[in-house]
């Protein structure tokens, strides 16, 4: 009742995170989806516990092990929902989309907070002896130990996510001053525990449970290996980078290939069962096993949406200020900037540039970034984006600055390879999670045989088209009335453009090579200025420390006190680790000194203990 309850709510927790991140793509204006806003981070704290959970609940459902833990992480994933919420409400953190500072509204709060902590696990220790295991963890290559590294990685995500949010006020508190934690610090953990994860997601399906033979696992993994292997090689040959997109590529191809490994393989058994045809065969197959096989289909959409995440890696950025009639090459497209024009509706001033977009040498439409300026609000103009869509890349186009009188305008270009993955795979993901809930009668007639020499003709037409994609490396942002820069020193520039971030107060601290406001553009100025005079890193770092009197404009914390935050979370991590093997290792062993008491166990009591395992195991059937 748990799991159906919480895979309700996490489908919509899904929902609201996968339409944050089109908003923000479509109205923010800066080329993204996930700036690690703290507001966006509170919608995912509790998203990483109650995936752990739905994975963890398997496991007691078919070996009555983990309930502790389970319930643990039920607790854990309402308590996070209050606490998003908390801080965006009591100021603790600073954002763009925070609602204020609430002195009352947080004690108010932290009492709430408590209680809740104090209740439930009251009652947990309460009812120990009725959520104790009945089984224990039988070998490490096991489904069971797959799924609790995959519980261990999860929440990992969401203390290093909680922690990087938090650090701020923890820095404030420490020393004094308020450090900002931008994207630089929560990608450098986020995209290699990412990969951790989509591993563990192919690897999951291929172990058995309780234990898996040596044989069972050449047989289980060779083709998902094969697949991911020649997708690296592939790639590799034809000048795709393998760190980091071309290796989640290759993930994505192993985790495919399990899944596709499993449909197959089920659909030949029922087909050959049955003696219907392999469509209909698949169908039954779907429907006869719905929790199994949809769980696989939410698997594929978190493929599809990692396929966008890894088309980042080869996304190209040109800041280019521009008069009527020039052109700036980007990857495959040639954008020609017409003209700016400014229109009135009464309710708002439209400022509109006019630009024509060719692709391989044809015209391929028009494009018509703007900024609009609405009455009452004249200083809070929105950013109007144009974006040019397809499944292969996306052209985003916004109008930073402009000049009527001269027909000069700024603009930030930018190619998105794969964006459009992540919505379509957020749609096969709910896809795989409405086939999970739905009913026992649903489509019972696939579940019948065939009577003898009749046969079934079913037609799925399946079409995934994936467009080709650009290899290119990052172009090299411009700098409008920047100072020329030699080979290393643009190196540089472009490296400490993703370092350093805005301090506007409105952006949620963007990089610089992402942000398109004034204050961003006065900060590439000053960074290019720093650079061509012969600057270093730490020499361009101490310039805006002394310029703006603080951290703030350092995406990642420097300094002693503030360098621990690179290694805390690591630390908690090993430790989580050490403790995770060291329980497993004792489940181990009390099984084996459990094995070997029974022996002498008369057969009538292995009889009763048996009857006992057979029918607890038979409750626990769909």
């Amino acid at each position: 009742a748990v799991r159906r309850w919480t895979m309700f709510s996490w489908l919509f927790l899904s929902l609201g995170l996968t339409l944050g991140m089109i908003w923000a793509y479509e109205e923010l204006g800066w080329g993204g989806f996930w700036g690690w806003d703290p507001v966006e981070n509170a919608g995912a704290l509790p998203w990483f516990t109650s995936t752990a959970f739905l994975h963890s609940v398997m496991v007691q459902e078919r070996r009555s092990m983990l309930r502790i833990w389970n319930v643990t992480l039920v607790i854990l994933t309402f308590f996070l929902t209050i606490f998003g919420t908390f801080m965006t409400r009591s100021g603790i953190v600073q954002s763009v989309h925070a609602f204020g500072e609430d002195a009352q509204l947080t004690v108010w709060f932290s009492v709430f907070m408590a209680i809740i902590l104090v209740f439930s696990f009251g009652w947990v220790i309460y009812r120990l002896p009725l959520l104790r295991a009945r089984n224990e963890l039988e070998s490490w290559a096991s489904r069971e130990a797959a799924f609790l590294l995959n519980n261990w990685i999860l929440l990992f995500a969401a203390f290093f996510i909680l922690f990087a949010t938090m650090f701020p006020t923890i820095s404030e508190a420490f020393t004094g001053q308020r450090i900002t934690v931008g994207p630089p610090f929560f990608n450098t953990w986020m995209v290699p525990i990412g990969l951790v994860l989509l591993l563990l997601t192919g690897i999951g399906p291929l172990l058995a449970w309780r234990k898996s033979t040596l044989s069972n696992l050449v047989y289980q993994f060779a083709w998902p290996m094969g697949v991911a292997v020649a997708t690296a090689v592939g790639l590799s040959a034809i000048g795709f980078r393998v760190w980091v997109s071309g290796l989640c590529f290759a993930l994505c191809a192993f985790v495919l290939g399990t899944i596709s490994q499993e449909f197959v393989r089920g659909a030949v058994v029922r087909r050959g069962a049955t003696g219907t045809d392999i469509v209909t065969a698949l169908v039954g197959l779907i429907m006869r096993s719905r929790r199994r096989y949809g769980g696989y289909v939410v698997h594929v959409g978190i493929v599809l949406m990692f396929l966008g995440f890894a088309g980042a890696g080869y996304k190209l950025e040109q800041q280019v200020l521009m008069n009527a009639g020039d052109e700036v090459e980007i990857g495959q497209f040639l954008v020609r900037y017409d003209r700016v024009s400014e229109t009135d509706d009464g309710q708002k001033q439209m400022i509109t540039g006019h630009m024509t977009i060719f692709k391989d040498g044809q015209a391929a439409g028009e494009l018509f970034p703007a900024r609009w300026f609405f009455r009452k609000h004249e200083t809070e103009p929105t950013t109007e984006v144009a974006i040019r869509r397809s499944l292969s890349e996306d052209l985003y186009i916004t109008l930073a600055t402009y000049d009527l009188a001269d027909q000069s305008a700024a603009f930030q270009i930018t190619v998105n390879p794969l964006v459009n993955w992540i919505w379509f795979g957020f749609a096969i993901m709910a896809l795989g999670t409405g086939l999970v809930l739905l009913p026992e009668s649903s489509l019972a007639f696939v579940s019948a045989k065939v009577p003898a020499g009749a046969a079934t003709t079913s037609l799925v037409l399946v079409s995934v088209l994936l467009g080709g994609m650009g290899t290119t490396a990052r172009a090299q942002i411009a700098v409008p009335d920047g100072a020329e820069l030699g080979a290393d020193q643009q190196r540089l520039e472009a490296e400490l453009q993703d370092e350093l971030v805005c301090v506007c107060g409105t952006c949620s601290h963007l990089p610089l090579s992402t942000c398109t406001c004034a204050t961003a553009t006065d900060m590439r100025l000053r960074l290019n200025k720093q650079v061509a005079m012969g600057e270093d890193r730490d020499g361009v770092y101490q310039h805006f420390i002394d310029t703006y009197g603080s951290q703030e404009p350092i995406g990642a914390p420097i300094g002693t006190f503030n360098q621990l935050s690179w290694f805390f979370p690591m630390l908690v991590g090993g430790a989580c680790l050490v403790g995770v093997g060291f329980v497993t290792l004792r489940w181990s062993r009390r099984d084996s000194e459990l094995q070997e008491s029974q022996v002498s166990v008369s057969a009538d009591d292995q009889d009763q203990q048996l009857e006992a395992r057979l029918d607890d195991e038979l409750r626990e059937l769909d």
